[in-house]
């Protein structure tokens, strides 16, 4: 791999039937051959390592964002010298970036995609053969496609755009998990839970997640978190009919749980915050909805999704204070990239200055 000038690569991991998400398998191809690579048998990557971070070799990926996170994660690997197909298609207007689409549309090849291979168990071994072939038609065609995207995003001027927005997924690394004391707080609905039940909450999934470690499944397999929402409000005396895995194989420890949560200290609220007054008035909400108007416009004439042009965190703080607005054409939070800058900066410099 060290030889070529350019990889395909693409990652298939075991999400949906694991644990710990984890890649499974690691599909390269150079242009000349398609290679599978087993990270659950190969246990020296440190040279593929090196050939991810070498700036003199281009990685191709097709929505690359996971795959990134988890070559930090599994490998402590960093990916240098990216380009992303599926980003690149959406700076050419493309609204549905999937690979089998962006294929069809730029280069007329059609990729079988079986459903069951999509969501195939990557952790078994051995594969199928159709799995196999399923997972190496996922780069087979990635240098070719680069080519005619990168070609008609030259004709366009996108290129930057492009290169600008894949150093920041270059960047990215996988976030460190929050602790149980606080992740309960992920499951949708629990602010309605008064404090004894957000207790019972926090007590139960601690207790899915370690019988999910304990068992290598996912957590929601062990148990949706819909069911523990309900199990939090069930004060203290279970129904058996709720639970999933954990109410059929061990009843007696979710109703142990369940009664710590009920005897135990309640559960912390978040701190709130102290917005104060609503800073929106007529003004500035009229300044933003011009803003937004002029991306619209922007967004139209070159066929790119709004969030392309400028990112409304941004415009919302322009309406607010358009005092700052040099703040903002400096990057503002971090959101602002220097090409929506050199591109758009002047224009919305103006019609700030007049509104």
């Amino acid at each position: 791999m060290r030889r070529a000038s350019r990889l395909a690569l693409d990652t298939e991991r075991n999400g949906r039937f694991a644990y710990r998400e984890r890649i499974c398998l690691i599909q390269i191809s150079d242009g000349s051959g398609t290679y599978l690579l087993d990270p659950l048998s190969v246990k020296g990557l440190d040279a593929l390592g090196e050939v991810l971070a070498d700036e003199a070799v281009e990685k191709v990926i097709h929505g690359s964002e996971e795959d990134v996170r988890y070559f930090d994660r599994d490998f402590g690997f960093e990916v240098n010298n990216l380009f992303d197909t599926g980003l690149a298609a959406r700076f050419l207007g493309v609204t549905r970036p999937n690979l089998g689409a962006v294929l069809e549309e730029f280069c007329g090849v059609g990729i079988a995609k079986d459903p069951k291979l999509q969501v195939s168990h990557w952790g078994l071994r051995p594969l199928s053969g159709p799995a196999l072939d399923y997972a190496a038609s996922d780069v087979h065609h990635l240098l070719p496609l680069a080519d005619e995207l990168g070609y008609r995003l030259e004709k366009l001027g996108r290129v930057e755009w492009v290169q600008e927005e894949c150093a920041r997924i270059e960047a990215l690394r996988h976030p460190p998990e929050e602790p149980l004391e606080t992740a309960f707080r992920r499951i949708r609905g629990w602010e309605g839970l008064n404090p004894r039940e957000a207790a019972v909450l926090q007590e139960l999934y601690a207790f899915r997640d370690g019988k999910a470690c304990a068992w290598d499944v996912p957590p929601t397999q062990a148990a949706s978190n819909g069911d523990l929402l309900e199990l939090a409000q069930c004060n203290g005396s279970p129904p058996r009919r709720i639970g999933g895995m954990l109410a059929t194989r061990c009843f007696g420890e979710l109703a142990e749980a369940i009664e710590r949560g009920m005897t135990g200290p309640e559960a912390p609220r978040p701190p709130r915050s102290d917005r104060g007054a609503d800073p929106w008035g007529p003004e500035s909400r009229e300044r933003l909805k011009s803003l937004k108007q002029w991306r619209a416009g922007w967004s139209h004439g070159l066929d790119l999704a709004v969030s392309h042009i400028w990112p409304t965190p941004s415009l919302e703080r322009i309406a607010l204070r358009p005092e700052r607005l040099d703040y903002e054409l400096a990057g503002g939070d971090g959101e602002v990239r220097e090409w929506q800058r050199k591109e758009f900066g002047e224009e919305l410099e103006r019609l700030v200055t007049q509104t």
